[in-house]
């Protein structure tokens, strides 16, 4: 957004211009509208030094002393729900929006939790993975990628090695390729990481390859735990996301799901992503594949049991 799309007057926040313009919504259930203006009477109580009874339909503390622009968004807030609106966007680059409130929350939770994980250098990095394709047999497989080659263990007892391609195993990270030992001088500043990953591509194609190569680094790979903080918060900026609570992944694990949309003029993304995601310690559960036209009809599924370094084939 820049300065000339700023409401000056009494809607004095980011994206008053678009609610304006969103037109005549049917009126929202009244008890959400009465949570709503209460929460503004409230605001406007503590803006103002004194009291106000609170009414039935809610009971707001609030604690802090709003300013002017505090009780501007607060307004807008209210403004919102009047419009039928679930989740307020945070303000990205320029004037897109970013991932929502509630995703930009997670995820820079996540980086959190990530950052303060531990490191330790193993000669593999295993994945179990409980695979789902429509049409044939779940079945669950262990992958030991190392520096040269890359080990499935089958569920059906089969041993499987595959070859690194010359120049050994790496990641897509932008237009390039990064090797194993690569992988910790990447930028762990996020806009740098951002450039790196999206280097390439524009517009809504390069949101998308962020979202890709992003998944695979953070289930696939030996990342440090100052890359997957990072990796998280170029996310908690990324285009598109929306979180879901409470989703149940393919082995029955509750987590939250954070779901893409992709730009319908990519021939390649016919199929829309969901993660399913731990939020008490940041681990990617699941990947899975909804179609285009039914969000609900998942087409396939990656669910990952376990990730993390292994000192051996097993």
């Amino acid at each position: 957004m820049t300065h000339k799309d700023q409401d000056t007057h009494v809607l004095d926040f980011p994206g008053a211009t678009a609610l304006q313009n969103a037109g005549r919504t049917e009126p929202p259930d009244a008890a959400v509208l009465a949570t709503a203006r209460s929460l503004l009477r409230q605001a406007i109580a503590a803006d103002a030094g004194h009291a106000v009874p609170a009414t039935a339909a809610a009971t707001v503390v609030v604690t802090p002393r709003f300013g002017r622009r505090r009780l501007a968004a607060c307004a807008a807030a209210v403004a919102a729900v009047a419009a039928g609106v679930a989740v307020l966007p945070v303000v990205g680059v320029g004037s897109r929006p970013a991932a929502t409130a509630s995703a930009a929350d997670l995820f820079n939770s996540m980086a959190d939790r990530a950052a303060s994980g531990s490191q330790r250098s193993a000669p593999y990095w295993k994945t179990t993975v409980k695979t789902w394709v429509e049409g044939d047999r779940t079945h669950t497989d262990d992958y030991y990628l190392s520096r040269n080659k890359l080990v499935i263990k089958t569920q059906n007892g089969r041993t499987v090695t595959k070859k690194a391609p010359p120049g050994g195993t790496s990641w897509s990270v932008g237009n390039r390729q990064v090797s194993w030992d690569n992988l910790d001088k990447l930028p762990t500043r996020p806009d740098a990481l951002r450039r790196a990953l999206s280097s390439g591509a524009q517009g809504a194609a390069a949101a998308e390859q962020t979202v890709r190569q992003s998944g695979e680094l953070l289930t696939d790979s030996p990342a440090s735990p100052r890359l997957r903080a990072a990796l998280y918060r170029v996310l908690a900026g990324t285009p598109g996301a929306r979180v879901t609570e409470g989703v149940k992944d393919g082995a029955g694990r509750i987590g939250a799901q954070i779901s893409w949309k992709w730009s319908k003029s990519f021939a390649h993304s016919a199929h829309n992503p969901n993660w399913i995601v731990r939020p008490s310690d940041g681990q990617l559960l699941e990947r899975n594949n909804v179609r285009e036209d039914d969000a609900g009809h998942i087409t396939e599924r990656d669910t990952y049991l376990y990730a993390g370094p292994a000192d051996s084939v097993r």
